[in-house]
Order: C-alpha cells, then structure tokens, then sequence
C-alpha cells in the first residue's frame, strides 16, 4: 500500500449526527407543540416577571 499514509488510517471517523437517535430527555424533546398549554401557574407566573424585568431593563438603558 504506496502512497497511503498510516496514521490518517487510524483516525477516528467524522461525527456524523445522523447516525444517532435525537435525545428523549425533557430538555432536548420538542416539547408541547402549539395549541398545548402545559406549563404551570409557577412557570407562567416567572415568565411574566422575567418579561417585565427585561422590559424594564430596555427602558433604563434608553434613558441612559
């Protein structure tokens, strides 16, 4: 075998994701498609306030 050489031989294959099943866990999963309101009053409650800390954020740095 002229010409080839040893070391690209042993080389590990490229990843290939297709090769893999797509994780099942909660945090990789799709999740609830539209039309499905799964997520909890807690949840629900944290999002509006993340939302309006951020809006509150966007307006002091156009005041500054």
């Amino acid at each position: 075998m002229m010409g080839e050489d040893p070391v690209s031989a042993q080389e590990p294959p490229e990843f290939n994701p297709l090769r893999y099943p797509p994780c099942a866990c909660p945090r990789h999963s799709p999740g609830p498609g539209p039309g499905e309101d799964e997520d909890s009053a807690l949840l629900r409650t944290l999002r509006a306030r993340m939302n309006e800390e951020n809006r509150l954020r966007r307006w002091a740095r156009g005041q500054s």
